[in-house]
């Protein structure tokens, strides 16, 4: 009776050994937020912009401070996705210059955004509010053309995002931006730099 002791011991203890090594290993804690969406799930939602008659006022967005001051002293729009508003004079003109003309007449100036909060898809679309023209922004190295609009999958909740938008000259013009949580337009002037 003695040895069965131990061998029903060691043999205890084999077993609960062995347990361990079958036992679900829990999933690693992510280090930030699931993305929200796929490019699948993001839902185009048809434009809607201001109207701005002829000779009308172009209702520009007011700039609000921004907390970062590493990355930009104020933005533009409700967000969570935001134009850089220190890319545009007074916070809201973007100011055409020479340097920026492209060949067929358009302008191409740099305009950076932030987004703050949110990981997912989103989409951005520009236009002209106060009469014919064209208009396009684009993120620099994330995303590509979509749907009438640049298309890009934010994988940090507060991205950093270089772009570009193109104006086809002086006017009012807007940007629609589109997440699978919200949808925001922006407003702004183009107008020629002063000599």
């Amino acid at each position: 009776m003695r040895r069965v002791l131990p061998v029903v011991t060691v043999a205890a203890l084999l077993s609960a050994v062995a347990a361990c090594d079958t036992a679900p290993i829990p999933a690693p804690t992510p280090a930030s937020p699931p993305v929200s969406g796929t490019p699948a799930a993001l839902a185009v939602s048809p434009l809607r912009l201001p109207e701005v008659g002829p000779g009308g006022a172009c209702p520009t967005s007011a700039p609000q401070p921004w907390s970062r001051a590493d990355q930009a002293s104020r933005v533009l729009g409700p967000g969570p996705v935001y134009p850089v508003a220190d890319y545009f004079g007074d916070g809201t003109v973007l100011r055409l210059r020479a340097h920026d003309r492209q060949a067929d007449g358009s302008y191409r100036t740099k305009v950076r955004w932030i987004a703050s909060g949110y990981t997912g898809p989103v989409l951005v679309r520009a236009a002209r509010i106060d009469g014919p023209g064209t208009a396009a922004a684009e993120f620099s190295y994330l995303g590509d053309p979509r749907d009438g609009g640049h298309h890009a999958v934010l994988t940090h909740p507060d991205s950093d995002l270089p772009g570009t938008t193109v104006v086809g000259g002086p006017g009012c013009y807007a940007y629609q931006v589109d997440g699978t949580t919200f949808s925001v337009t922006v407003v702004f002037r183009a107008e020629p730099e002063s000599p």
